[in-house]
């Protein structure tokens, strides 16, 4: 009987040490799949996240990621399947993470053109817990559906609950989308008047006067956020885009270069002089100076130069370099919708 114990024994730390190397195997697939992901290698990244699956290992997690690069392909029926695998597999995942997926799903039916479908992610979420961006999210679409009143409701709610700048801004930059901008603009001044504000919101204003196009309201609150924080690389971005917009490209160039020794303001310095340049078309030059921000390494600044690199190869007709860069953007960016309409466009050249 000892001798059956002693081989039952070994059989069982046998197991476990199988269980572990499968473990340790799927973490391996599923960050290599992540790592395919943010560089835009989606068919190595469904693979990846594939090898980790059939290990019976980070199920959620490589479902989602599965997902996610699926939807970078527009295969958006298997991506949904990914998605919603994700979701029946989810132990000890926070509320965060399925809330996160369920917004992934959400986007994906609508990219789908199951609008019906991301309607009803959206209103589970809702009536589960309201929150500012899921209401944002389902205005979002029923102004893209036509329910005009309806969508006015979710985002006077959404601002209710959490009336700061950025979703005025995103409240408006909806209504541009769908050339409504008078109708964006209310949110506009409802952000000057009515969103949390500190004594230090000098950018913020700026940027809300930048939209609403009093350039020299806008000027005047970039400069002081500048004079209060000369390390504000997004204030400095801006005030050159001031300039820019009311036709000055000198001063925006000559403000921009003064800031490229900065590290602190080097990459949206030098997306500024990218812009400068274009204004100009001087695209090859643009390029360079994009690439000159990239290097400096701010992560801030890096999706505003990462989407202007691909506009600038597509500029300069390079269509193979373009695609590239944009499938990179959307491993990084995937629910981007300027990335994703790029990405589309780049596919059929």
């Amino acid at each position: 009987m000892k001798g059956k114990y002693a081989l039952a024994a070994a059989a069982t730390l046998l197991a476990l040490s199988l269980s572990g190397c499968a473990q340790i195997d799927a973490k391996t697939a599923y960050t290599r799949g992540s790592e395919a992901l943010e560089r835009g290698e989606f068919e190595e990244a469904v693979s990846q996240f594939g090898e980790a699956i059939e290990s019976g290992y980070y199920l959620p997690e490589a479902y989602r990621g599965k997902g996610l690069a699926e939807m970078s392909m527009a295969d958006y029926a298997d991506a949904c399947i990914s998605l919603e695998k994700s979701l029946l597999n989810v132990e000890n995942q926070g509320e965060a993470f399925q809330r996160d997926t369920s917004l992934y799903l959400a986007n994906c039916r609508e990219r789908q053109g199951r609008t019906d479908k991301a309607m009803e992610i959206l209103n589970e979420l809702i009536l589960k817990s309201p929150d500012p961006e899921t209401l944002f999210l389902r205005g979002k679409l029923n102004l893209r559906l036509g329910n005009s009143k309806e969508a006015r409701a979710d985002f006077d709610q959404a601002v209710s609950l959490g009336p700061g700048y950025d979703l005025f801004i995103n409240i408006y930059e909806v209504y541009e989308d769908m050339d409504r901008s008078g109708d964006g603009a209310a949110y506009l001044e409802l952000a000057l008047t009515e969103a949390n504000k500190s004594s230090e919101d000098y950018y913020e204003q700026g940027l809300v006067n930048y939209y609403l196009q009093n350039y020299s309201d806008a000027r005047e609150m970039l400069i002081k956020a500048t004079r209060n924080n000369p390390d504000d690389g997004r204030a400095v971005f801006l005030l050159g885009q001031v300039y820019l917009a009311s036709g000055d490209v000198a001063d925006a160039r000559a403000l921009y270069r003064s800031c490229t020794d900065n590290l602190a303001t080097a990459a949206g310095a030098f997306n500024g002089l990218a812009l400068c340049d274009i204004a100009e078309q001087k695209y090859e030059d643009a390029l360079k100076n994009v690439q000159a921000g990239l290097a400096a390494g701010d992560a801030s600044a890096e999706q505003g130069l990462l989407f202007n690199e691909i506009v600038l190869y597509e500029q300069l007709g390079e269509w193979v370099a373009a695609k590239q860069r944009a499938a990179a953007y959307l491993g990084k960016y995937p629910s981007d919708e300027a990335g994703i309409r790029e990405y589309e466009f780049l596919s059929t050249r």
